[in-house]
């Protein structure tokens, strides 16, 4: 069908306004990775050199605020460059597609529909000229396509330059408290203290004090607390990453104010002999833990009442095993997944695909390798045990998926593939619709299985980047963030939708904490905010000096929170912010504490310690 000469008109001004749409989104990815490579907006010299001053003089509350604006100035640059030349990739091949398809039905009219009036030698100019063109766009398109999808590959990932900044910047501090020498045995009337035992002296310098808040809170109406999805057993029983994989702990008389410098409330304190940044767990009298350096791995068994170790167990030379420790980042290591125990059986996995089941006694009852982890931060996600099944979340390059292993034996009941990307987050269990789920986050869904049968049940498709956050759970909803992606509540269920989403305060690690009335959400660089659960309005938010990295753990009506430096803070589960107490630990903590019968413990950089009243 020959086209009109309007038609012709139409097609060729798309035609041309596609090309120059190309060329612009071109020249912006163009100018993109020239500020990525050559500008560095991520190596800010003014930043660098305020870092500098701020190694100098650590105490400088103007230079910490001065590095934190301008640190997230400069990310900000960065992520708009990515997204500019990621989003750019898909824009071009869109205008490259609307360019060549009006030029060819173009040439193709001409070509079966020469006007009389144009002899056909100039006829076979005009199509020659027009196919040399539509070549030289599609082979010019058809290469920036192809370097811009591979610019993608070799850009640095979001959680690799946050940890640079974390590393060089304002959190640098978090690491630079002077090493701990032991001073004091603590001697406890009627308690065995472990032998390596002392409270030690930290360069803490006097009471830390109350800040004002950000923002004013707004008021709201008080709504009836639910009980926890996940119940409890009993008090003295910590089973998994963050006790019932939800954060939260039933009602107790547990310490608020304690300082090793000054030796208050520190009951004992024990070193840990392989490095790990798993968080303990506890049952009955026992609290376990795991370290590893190297090709050296093993799971340790504490005495929760005197921090004796009582039994130490062998987690290495499991035969399919790397002969070399896969490479993994300083903050994950090889024993970052907190293990998990049902009070007969403590099952742990590490780095190199090594995963182990030990008897509360010290027995082990088997150890097998799952496949070593092709993760480039190195393998974080925690164990649950439901029923007979130890659930592990293996998420890594060559493949995704959820595991259920048979706890008598550790073979395969079943695995589900997951058609996602790598994940660090954790997996939670929750009770809705009558049936026990296990929910994990990961991009770009976040996705409910059968805890008995691993059948997925919901999913839905919210989160991006790297993710590190697991899951927050109340009676309602499941709230899902993460850094550079955004927040969401998710009505979980076979509709399951998003209620409310935000992406003002983002979590890098540390998992939301949620309550039927409140959604609290912590930074990697020292803020805090607290949501309303059900509708999403931030009621209040306050900025710490430090950074979080640990999950918060709601206990009866009061939120526990510890930053990178060691210190807890303690604060009400309200619509205002109350803080009741801010005490140190005097060395770093990326981990979450366990709480049992009235006490707490806290893993840091080297020590596991028992707060105690």
């Amino acid at each position: 069908m020959k086209l009109s000469q309007k038609n012709k008109k139409l097609l060729s001004a798309i035609s041309y306004a596609a090309a120059m749409f190309s060329l612009l989104i071109a020249l912006t990815m163009l100018f993109s990775f020239l500020q990525l490579k050559y500008v560095k907006p991520l190596e800010n010299p003014v930043l660098i050199e305020l870092k500098k001053s701020f190694d100098a003089n650590p105490s400088s509350a103007d230079l910490k605020e001065q590095i934190r604006a301008l640190d997230l100035m400069s990310r900000k640059a960065y992520f708009s460059s990515r997204w500019q030349i990621e989003t750019g990739s898909y824009l071009l091949l869109l205008g490259a597609f609307v360019f060549i398809l009006t030029q060819r039905i173009l040439t193709d009219n001409e070509k079966q529909y020469p006007e009389q009036s144009i002899s056909e030698s100039v006829l076979a100019k005009k199509l020659k000229l027009r196919r040399s063109l539509l070549g030289a766009s599609l082979f010019i398109f058809a290469t920036a396509i192809i370097i811009s999808f591979s610019m993608r590959k070799i850009l640095p990932q979001p959680k690799v330059v946050q940890e640079e900044l974390i590393s060089e910047g304002i959190n640098k501090t978090a690491t630079s408290i002077n090493p701990i020498e032991p001073e004091a045995k603590l001697e406890e009337p009627n308690e065995t203290i472990a032998e390596n035992i002392s409270v030690d002296s930290v360069s803490i310098e006097g009471e830390v004090p109350i800040k004002k808040e950000i923002a004013t809170s707004k008021e709201i109406e008080k709504k009836e607390e639910k009980p926890i999805i996940v119940a409890r057993k009993e008090e003295s029983n910590y089973p998994f990453f963050r006790g019932n994989s939800q954060g939260k702990v039933g009602s107790g008389n547990y310490p608020t104010e304690w300082n090793a410098k000054e030796d208050k409330n520190i009951r004992w304190k024990t070193k840990i002999p392989l490095q790990g940044n798993n968080s303990p767990i506890i049952w009955g009298d026992k609290l376990l833990l795991t370290g590893a350096e190297n090709n050296q791995a093993k799971v340790f068994c504490l005495d929760k009442r005197s921090g004796e170790i009582l039994w130490e167990v062998d987690a290495s030379h499991i035969p399919g095993e790397p002969t070399n420790a896969p490479a993994t980042s300083d903050d994950t290591g090889l024993a970052a997944p907190t293990a998990a125990t049902n009070g007969s059986d403590v099952v742990a996995i590490f780095g190199t695909g090594n995963i182990i089941c030990i008897s509360l006694e010290g027995k082990t009852r088997w150890a097998k390798n799952i496949g070593i982890p092709d993760n480039h931060y190195g393998h974080s996600s925690s164990l649950v045990i439901y029923k007979n099944k130890v659930l592990v979340q293996y998420d890594h390059h060559q493949s995704k998926s959820l595991i259920a292993l048979d706890l008598k034996n550790g073979n395969k009941l079943w695995e589900t593939k997951r058609a996602v990307a790598l994940s660090w987050a954790s997996p939670v269990l929750a009770d809705f619709d009558g049936i026990t789920q296990v929910i994990l986050s990961s991009d770009p869904d976040v996705i409910s299985y059968d805890a008995e049968t691993g059948k997925e049940l919901w999913k839905v498709n919210c989160m991006s980047a790297e993710v590190g956050p697991s899951v927050g759970i109340n009676s309602k909803y499941v709230y899902a963030a993460n850094e550079f992606a955004k927040l969401v509540a998710i009505k979980p269920g076979k509709n399951a939708e998003i209620v409310w989403s935000d992406n003002e305060y983002l979590p890098e690690v540390s998992s939301p904490l949620a309550t039927d009335n409140y959604l609290f959400v912590a930074t990697s660089y020292g803020a805090i905010a607290c949501y309303d659960a059900m509708l999403g309005d931030k009621l209040w938010e306050y900025e710490f000096d430090y950074g979080f990295y640990s999950s918060a753990i709601l206990v009866g009506d009061l939120v526990y929170l510890i930053d990178q430096s060691g210190m807890m803070h303690i604060f009400k589960a309200d619509n205002a912010f109350h803080l009741i107490a801010e005490s140190p630990l005097g060395e770093s903590v990326v981990t979450t504490p366990a709480f049992s019968e009235g006490k707490i413990y806290i893993r840091g950089e080297k020590y596991i310690y028992c707060i105690s009243e």
